[in-house]
């Protein structure tokens, strides 16, 4: 009983830092849409934050508009690049206010000219010198990609795929068919994850969820009263000052510490408890299992593709469209009725596809956090696009994360980079070259404030200060919060449930 009293008195001090970190950071990931407008400049954070020659993928992709200009896009929004002089200009008006509004994955412009992007929150076209939205009538408007067959604009987001005419601009959203052996399951770690952050349940599992984190803040602040109360109150007698308020302000912590504490101890522990297997090093024992989709929540979807899709491209000599998701390559037919995984797969990290981009000969390039690769689905050849090296899959090394952590794919004529989120821009032959990044685009991309919840959350936020050893601060808190709960329930029934026995 000593023991835990202490634990749970020093324990509670030291981990009150981290709890309160945790769970404000908590509260703005299940509101993204609502904080979007909100940054925070990188010149406050650590190097890590710091955009150097394009680096954390600032660039995803670029377009030639004509002789002298070329579009890019990517986390830095839209910019446009003079190829002669080199200058920059900005090219997002239109976007609302914020970084995560111009986050954008694909830029398009179609055979009649129209330019079109699909970003986090949606799809726009140019128009007017700015960019307009496009109404879509679905629920989750993230875009994943853009690609123009038929005179058609096809709109891929996370969960279905759509059709813009281009003609009359009508638009149609179908969910794609589910593959042959489709089971209602999904990953062990999306359950645990849209569990731990309350979005099983939709807005009222989020709001549950904020609640819970609000008990967390409640809990420290009383706590903190708690701890300290009793000095202040010693020094304000001994300085004959009114104690009054200082003992009332005590005993409504003691109180409500208690009690709250008691009450929601089985949500706060579940809360933890599911955390704590969203980082490693305990996410690797569940990276690779499934589980059955439970019953009447956002997991036990008609949609056999629900927040699943990547990225798209059609395969016009074979009349056959090719799907990347995150459970692997598929090849759709032409009339959506068929859908089947490709045998032959090409590496891709977990984090998803960044690079797909259509070669000579039906060969494609491949990148993501798990390298850079020239991959042929009619052929099966996949070749390191970087080291020119035949790849051989790895049994047991399920989607690892490779040197070359590819985030995007430029070429112009000769020229041909890759973008590295390490090392930023980097020249695939001996003619490829790319220019510095300008300060004005530095300044005009800071840190939107759920990147920067993100990175606390996930402890990333001490990678400069600790290393590596960053990865263990979401294990090693949620395991001693867990026992810090349990010992403050174990004091609170011994202490308090016994004398009220009594009486």
């Amino acid at each position: 009983m000593k023991f835990w009293r202490k634990y749970h008195k020093w324990g509670g001090i030291i981990l009150s830092f981290f709890l309160l970190l945790f769970s404000i950071s908590g509260i703005v990931l299940n509101h993204r849409k609502q904080v979007s407008s909100v940054d925070i400049s990188r010149q406050y954070l650590t190097s890590s934050f710091q955009y150097d020659n394009w680096n954390n993928a600032a660039l995803k992709g670029s377009i030639r508009l004509d002789s002298t200009q070329t579009l890019f896009y990517g986390n830095v929004g839209c910019w446009i690049n003079t190829n002669k002089t080199n200058e920059w200009n900005d090219f997002n008006t239109g976007f609302p206010k914020g970084i995560d509004n111009r986050k954008v994955s694909k830029v398009i412009r179609t055979k009649n000219g129209r330019l079109f992007a699909g970003t986090l929150f949606g799809l726009y076209e140019y128009k007017s010198e700015s960019w307009s939205p496009i109404k879509l009538e679905i629920e989750h408007p993230r875009i994943s990609d853009l690609i123009e067959v038929n005179g058609k604009l096809t709109i891929l987001t996370r969960s279905e795929l759509g059709q813009l005419d281009l003609i009359n601009d009508s638009v149609v959203f179908n969910i794609l068919p589910s593959p042959e052996g489709y089971k209602n399951t999904t990953s062990l770690f999306k359950t645990i994850w849209i569990l731990h952050s309350g979005e099983i349940l939709g807005i009222t599992g989020k709001i549950l969820v904020d609640i819970i984190a609000g008990i967390f803040i409640f809990l420290i602040i009383t706590g903190i009263i708690w701890f300290a109360s009793p000095s202040l109150i010693k020094r304000a007698r001994k300085k004959l000052l009114a104690a009054k308020r200082k003992k009332q302000l005590f005993r409504f912590s003691v109180k409500w510490h208690n009690k709250i504490g008691y009450y929601a101890i089985i949500f706060l522990i579940f809360t933890t408890f599911t955390g704590i297997f969203l980082r490693p090093p305990l996410l690797i024992a569940i990276a690779n299992s499934e589980a059955k989709s439970i019953p009447f929540t956002v997991l036990d979807s008609p949609n056999a593709w629900y927040d699943q899709l990547r990225a798209i491209r059609y395969n016009r000599q074979y009349n056959v469209y090719l799907v990347s998701s995150s459970k692997g390559m598929y090849a759709l037919t032409n009339n959506f009725e068929q859908i089947v995984k490709i045998p032959n797969q090409p590496p891709v990290s977990v984090m998803g596809i960044n690079v797909f981009e259509e070669q000579k000969n039906n060969n494609y390039l491949i990148g993501s956090f798990s390298g850079l690769y020239l991959w042929n689905p009619f052929t099966s050849s996949c070749i390191n696009y970087v080291t020119k090296q035949a790849h051989i899959p790895q049994v047991g090394m399920s989607r690892p994360i490779g040197v070359h952590m590819a985030t995007g794919y430029h070429q112009l004529d000769h020229n041909e980079v890759y973008f590295d989120y390490n090392q930023g821009a980097v020249s695939l032959n001996r003619k490829s070259s790319f220019g510095t990044m300008p300060n004005k685009i530095k300044t005009a991309s800071p840190l939107s404030i759920w990147n920067l919840a993100l990175e606390v959350h996930t402890g990333r936020i001490f990678q400069d200060l600790i290393g590596a050893f960053y990865i263990l601060i979401v294990p090693l808190t949620g395991i001693t919060t867990i026992l810090l709960l349990l010992s403050g329930l174990w004091i609170y029934w011994k202490k308090y449930k016994k004398q009220t026995s009594k009486i």
